[in-house]
Order: C-alpha cells, then sequence, then structure tokens
C-alpha cells in the first residue's frame, strides 16, 4: 500500500496528533507499505522515522498576506502536490479535519484524485477540530464536502460522534481505530510515599492545570515538598507559574518544562499517580504513555481516555471542578501501594489489549486495502 500521509512530525511540531503520525508511519514502514509525508512546518528532505528514511515535502504558506492568505496559500500549495504526486498514492491520510481533509475532498470532488480519503479530528469541545470547521466561511459547505468526500472519518474518542453529527456530518462513513503507542518491557514498578503526581502536556487552557492548582491549593497541608511533576510547555506557562507562586505552591511543584522523550519515560518511572485533568481532549498520548508505564489514573470526564477508565483503574473526575480534582488527589494519596500497583498493572493491561501501535497501525491498514479494494483508489 502507498499512504499518503498529511500531518507534521514532532522533528518540527510537538503535540499529540505529530506523535501519533509518526508512530503510524513508522509502524506501516515496518509493515512493508510506502509513505509519503506532507506538512506545513516540515523541510523537503527525507526524515528519519524509526529505522529507516521517509519522503517529506513542505506545503508552502505565505504568512505575510494574513490569515486568509495563509489558508489560501496552504491549501494551493497542498493542491498541486497532491495532483503532482497522484499516480504515487494509494491513500491520503490527514490528521485533523480541517484544511488538508477539505482540499483533498475537493480535489476528489473534482475528480482531480481519486484516491480514498481518510481523516482523523484530532480532538473534541474547545479548540477542537468541529469548532475550527464552523469558523470556516461557507462552513455549512465544507461540512458537507467533507461528508460526502471523505471515505472515513475515523474518531479516536466516542464523544466525537456526538459533536461531529450535531456540526452537520451523517456518520454514514465513521470509524473508530483508536490511538496507539509502542508497548515495550516493564522493570518492575515500586510505590513508596509520599505518592508522587505527574502531569505531560502542553501549559494550554485545554489541559486545566489552572484547575489543578486550584485543586492543590485547597488540600496544600497534605503536600510535600517536590510532590508534582509537570512537564510541558506552552502559552500558559508564566500565568501558570505565577499563579502557583500566589497560592504558596511553589515547594510542591516541579515545573521541568519540555523533555525529549526519553526524559520523559524516567519521570514517569519515578512516579506513582498520573494526572489527566483536561477541559477537553480527544484519546491523550501521553495518558496512553502513562498507561503503558503502569501508572493509575485521574481523569477528567471528557469522553476520551476516561471512557477506558475503571475504578479499578483510577479516580475520574468533574472536569473544570477543583473540588472534585482535589478529593480524587486525596484519596490517591491515602491509598496504599498495593492499591495503587494494582491500579496502574490493570491500565497496562488495558494498553496491551487495546492501544498497541502494532495492532492499531494494523487496522487502519485494513480499512486502507479494503476502501481501495472498493474501487475508490483508480487513478
Amino acid at each position: 500500500m502507498r499512504i499518503l500521509v498529511i500531518s507534521d512530525l514532532p522533528q518540527f511540531v510537538t503535540g499529540g496528533a505529530e506523535m501519533q503520525a509518526m508512530r503510524l508511519i513508522e509502524a506501516w514502514v515496518k509493515q512493508g507499505h510506502e509513505v509519503i509525508c506532507l506538512g506545513r512546518r516540515m523541510g523537503s528532505a527525507p526524515v528519519q522515522v524509526g529505522s529507516g528514511l521517509i519522503e517529506t515535502h513542505r506545503i508552502h504558506t505565505l504568512s505575510w498576506l494574513g490569515r486568509p492568505g495563509r489558508a489560501l496559500s496552504y491549501a494551493w500549495s497542498l493542491a498541486v502536490m497532491l495532483i503532482r504526486f497522484r499516480h504515487r498514492f494509494d491513500v491520503v491520510y490527514t490528521r485533523f479535519l480541517h484544511e488538508a481533509a477539505s482540499t483533498t475532498a475537493l480535489l476528489k470532488s473534482l475528480r482531480w484524485i481519486r484516491a480514498p480519503l481518510i481523516a482523523t479530528p484530532a480532538s473534541v469541545r474547545g479548540e477542537g477540530d468541529v469548532r475550527v470547521l464552523q469558523a470556516l466561511p461557507l462552513s455549512r459547505k465544507i461540512i458537507r464536502l467533507l461528508d460526502r468526500h471523505c471515505d472515513a472519518i475515523n474518531l479516536i474518542a466516542d464523544e466525537m460522534k456526538e459533536e461531529l453529527t450535531q456540526a452537520g456530518f451523517s456518520g454514514r462513513n465513521f470509524t473508530h481505530i483508536p490511538n496507539g503507542i509502542h508497548v515495550r518491557p516493564l522493570e518492575g514498578r515500586h510505590v513508596n510515599r509520599p505518592i508522587r503526581f505527574i502531569a505531560v502536556g502542553r501549559l494550554a487552557k485545554q489541559k486545566a492545570y489552572d484547575v489543578l492548582l486550584e485543586a492543590l491549593a485547597s488540600i496544600r497541608t497534605r503536600l510535600h515538598p517536590g510532590q508534582f511533576t509537570i512537564i510541558g510547555d506552552g502559552p500558559e506557562k508564566s500565568a501558570l507559574q505565577d499563579m502557583s507562586k500566589a497560592l504558596g505552591l511553589s515547594p510542591y511543584i516541579v515545573w521541568k518544562g519540555e523533555l525529549d522523550q526519553a526524559s520523559v519515560q524516567r519521570e514517569l518511572a519515578k512516579a506513582h499517580v498520573y494526572l489527566l485533568p483536561s477541559r477537553y481532549e480527544g484519546l491523550s498520548n501521553a495518558g496512553l504513555e502513562a498507561m503503558e508505564r503502569a501508572l493509575p489514573m485521574i481523569v477528567s470526564r471528557v469522553g476520551g481516555l476516561d471512557l477506558h477508565i475503571d475504578a479499578d483503574m483510577g479516580w475520574k473526575v468533574i472536569p473544570e471542578d477543583s473540588a472534585s480534582l482535589a478529593t480524587a488527589i486525596t484519596v490517591a494519596m491515602e491509598s496504599t501501594p498495593e492499591e495503587l500497583l494494582a491500579k496502574g498493572a490493570r491500565c497496562r493491561k488495558l494498553i496491551e489489549s487495546q492501544f498497541d501501535i502494532d495492532v492499531t497501525s494494523n487496522c487502519y491498514a485494513e480499512l486502507f486495502a479494503g476502501l481501495h479494494r472498493a474501487g475508490c483508489g483508480e487513478t
């Protein structure tokens, strides 16, 4: 199978969607598929993915023309490349359901390309893909175009279905393949007191770290120095650190900033509980990685990873409710090491059975092959 992927890669943009694209590409190449990758922030030289190199090309934009100019130049540049490469791919796979998917769908409607189009929305609520689409001029027509010419819209979180159908998508082409991660050997874990917590993600409003700080302030007398580690960078960094100081939380929180993957893994190994208090989320890659490392979870009920978590694996809290989050953290701190280890082991078992990247990438490959065989992939 010849797969054209439209997504930046984490070598150029740090984000969960980009990380997931890289994992899928690595798995597909390992399985013997050919991959070309197009992205707005990449160069046009081969990129190392896993043990091999993949062909990449930059989608050019004209930033000096403002937002409309960037969008139009992006669509034009992408369209030119898709037409130029149309005999070199069997399917088109996009992360996100907006500019790239819309441009590809338009070319399909004009019959300038005929390969199947598969798009994976990245997140729901907040600043998710639906909101981006609805903010575009002619949004209703764009949604109808996508609904008609996306051969599959893959939902990584169940709650995406309701939001997309409310926006005008029919649901006829929805598929359900979750994000996947590499499952690696796990050394024996140990839990000792004080119970240590970790969160990994962009310091942005979506992740609700402000709610976490409010929760910690309400139980400050129970906390121990350096008990909470937060990894990541982003636009809210200064405001969050100022808030932490104002609430008297500086002794209890270690702000690690942006770390490479190996360093993140070392921090996860030292932690005992993972925190994911997001306002909205798709299927958090960082959360999956924590579960793969056998960490019990504290997650907000946003229709993503929380749908896979039960009471034997962690705690679910009300989004943007600091009291609910404080209660869950307190219960986790009072849990015995044996209880936390048991919850973490169940999280690890779920990853092994449902979220192994080898399994999810195979599911995508089977979907691609089925659509191609159905006659959508004639060029």
